[in-house]
């Protein structure tokens, strides 16, 4: 089972927090995900969720603290939405039943958030609270088809419900639903389960027979139990349909899967210390020398705009979705070492503003060469699944708006080639496939590349406002090898 909403990281859990996890854990739990309510907590929550390998957390400014939200602010929940184990922008929304913000300020807000998850990709936690009709016609305006979330702590009607859905919007239900006077037993009735998610909003809207106390994650089974009750269904059923459905909103899945075992690694060499053993030669079935193979990914170019004057400060911007591909050849002089290189060819037709489209003049897309030169510390190449880190150089060729047809605007110089360096880092997983021919490996990792220097003085924006950029690339890929028999 997963809480899909629970604040374990407030004061209420200050006390006992390990204990509270222990339970939970011990009652079956997969994961908990802690949405974020404001900026002066995001540390704290970073901090927890990277102690513990079944936490992950949505970041996002909560309604009741956006009276005084600034630009940096938002700035920052974008910047920090690519930190490690950050599944959602959120919790977010509205709340009319308070006075804590002017309903134009949270809506406002609410907007800003919604495109920053849009485009970072990220599903969104919805805050709603008497707000029914403005956060229908918000998310109706945004939803381009891309943008995805959840409505947390849902107590619609079901005609809202239907809205929802159409929306292509999840529901996820709490507490409320196991009380005496609760009105929501029709509502919860028509949710398909690919679309109904459970959560305990911990420490609020603790379910029957705890109702008065603190709530806490490992209550969400009795969320569960009335669901299927209502459902006339199977509390397994319920378990599984919720859970399949929160991991694919999240993407939980994948993550989970390298962290867990990672952690899972950790624990093993402990269990082991101090005990006496006679060691066994391992022999490794999987032995390797030259491999030859293609890659492709994604690659998601990350800006960090540092503005000159008459413009101030700093703002992050990304191009994302850019296919990436190209060869790749391997050769590992040791079980554990991998050494690869690869060239990855990469084009970005999303530009929008640079020096030569300055005066309406239309520019080329921009392309980006990569060749990278790294090497792989496989965890342990004696298994058919291996964990690896991957650390190395790349050589940048980039070629902004400079193609054949280019031309450069009155008093710009002319486009031109621009060549970088850049320090590349990653991890990922592989597999070992045994064949009469020899071994085939598929590897799924993630990698980045840190570009070496600032892009100086480049144009950045249709008020010809300049900045100094510093440039990282994401390129979540997929590699297929061959490594022949010899």
């Amino acid at each position: 089972m997963i809480d899909t909403h629970a604040h374990i990281d407030t004061d209420a859990f200050e006390a006992d927090r390990d204990e509270v996890l222990k339970r939970a854990f011990d009652a079956g739990m997969e994961y908990i995900i802690i949405p974020s309510i404001g900026v002066e907590a995001f540390k704290n929550l970073q901090d927890l969720v990277e102690s513990e390998p079944r936490l992950y957390r949505g970041i996002g400014i909560h309604p009741h603290n956006v009276a005084n939200v600034t630009d940096d602010d938002l700035e920052r929940v974008e910047r920090e939405s690519f930190l490690k184990k950050v599944v959602a922008i959120g919790e977010i929304g509205l709340d009319y039943y308070y006075d804590f913000a002017p309903k134009d300020v949270q809506q406002d807000i609410f907007k800003k958030q919604l495109e920053i998850a849009k485009r970072r990709k990220l599903p969104v936690i919805i805050h709603n609270r008497d707000a029914d009709d403005d956060v229908l016609k918000i998310l109706t305006e945004a939803q381009d088809g891309t943008l995805e979330g959840v409505l947390h702590c849902f107590s619609g009607t079901p005609e809202f419900l239907k809205s929802a859905l159409d929306l292509n919007f999840h529901v996820s239900y709490t507490g409320n639903i196991t009380y005496k006077k609760s009105t929501l037993a029709e509502t919860v009735l028509q949710t398909p389960f690919e679309r109904m998610m459970i959560e305990t909003d911990s420490p609020y809207l603790t379910p029957v027979p705890h109702r008065g106390k603190r709530n806490e994650p490992g209550y969400v089974k009795l969320i569960a139990e009335k669901i299927a009750e209502i459902k006339n269904t199977s509390l397994d059923e319920v378990l599984s349909m919720t859970s399949n459905t929160a991991k694919k909103l999240f993407r939980l899945s994948i993550i989970a899967f390298c962290v867990v075992a990672s952690f899972k690694t950790a624990w093993a060499q402990e269990e082991t210390e101090g005990e006496y053993y006679e060691e066994e030669e391992i022999v490794n079935p999987y032995k390797k020398f030259i491999g030859v193979g293609f890659t492709v990914g994604t690659n998601t170019i990350v800006e960090t705009q540092k503005l000159l004057a008459p413009a101030t400060g700093e703002r992050p911007f990304s191009y994302d979705g850019l296919i990436s591909f190209g060869p790749t050849i391997t050769y590992s002089p040791l079980d554990w070492l991998i050494l690869e290189g690869t060239y990855l060819y990469s084009e970005n037709k999303k530009v929008i503003f640079t020096p030569d489209r300055k005066q309406g003049i239309q520019s080329n897309s921009n392309t980006y060469q990569f060749i990278e030169i790294c090497s792989h510390i496989v965890l342990r190449p004696e298994s058919r699944i291996n964990f690896f880190a991957t650390f190395g150089g790349t050589y940048i060729i980039s070629n902004i708006n400079g193609g054949p047809d280019a031309v450069s605007a009155p008093n710009e110089p002319p486009p031109s080639g621009n060549s970088r360096t850049a320090l590349c880092g990653g991890a990922g997983i592989l597999g070992n496939i045994p064949t009469p021919f020899g071994i085939i490996t598929p590897v799924a990792e993630w990698r980045l590349n840190f570009q070496f220097g600032e892009d100086k003085d480049r144009i950045v924006d249709q008020n010809n406002v300049r900045a100094d950029i510093t440039t990282f690339y994401s390129i979540p890929r997929f590699t297929l090898l061959w490594y022949p028999s010899f």
